[in-house]
């Protein structure tokens, strides 16, 4: 993964929120994690490991924050492996970037 490659991606997910009816039930916050949730990079191993390897050693804020955010509801712990832990990375970095860049987008449109 490189820089180009995240940001198209984020920028895709951020897109797909417009294909959701928002109301006060289901707001963004919802959509973006329904469809970051159905991201191939937070279900495939292999792009899973490359989303978050390329996180950390880019973009050490946001990977430092969804470490905090990962150890902080990782409640049971023994049956997880590795593989399991990047699934959980990714998927919140996915969560994360998508929330702040859709929530920028919206300040700008305002």
């Amino acid at each position: 993964m490189d820089n180009l490659k995240f940001t198209s991606l984020i920028d895709s997910l951020c897109e797909s929120v417009n294909g959701y009816n928002l109301d006060d039930s289901f707001d963004h916050y919802n959509a973006i994690i329904e469809i970051c949730a159905s991201c191939d990079h937070s279900f495939v191993y292999g792009k899973a490991w490359s989303l978050v390897d390329y996180v950390r050693f880019q973009d050490r804020d946001l990977f430092d924050e969804v470490e905090r955010e990962v150890q902080e509801n990782d409640h049971n712990t023994d049956d997880i492996n590795l593989n399991d832990y990047m699934l959980t990375y990714a998927f919140q970095i996915l969560k994360v970037s998508t929330l702040k860049k859709y929530e920028e987008m919206q300040l700008e449109s305002n």
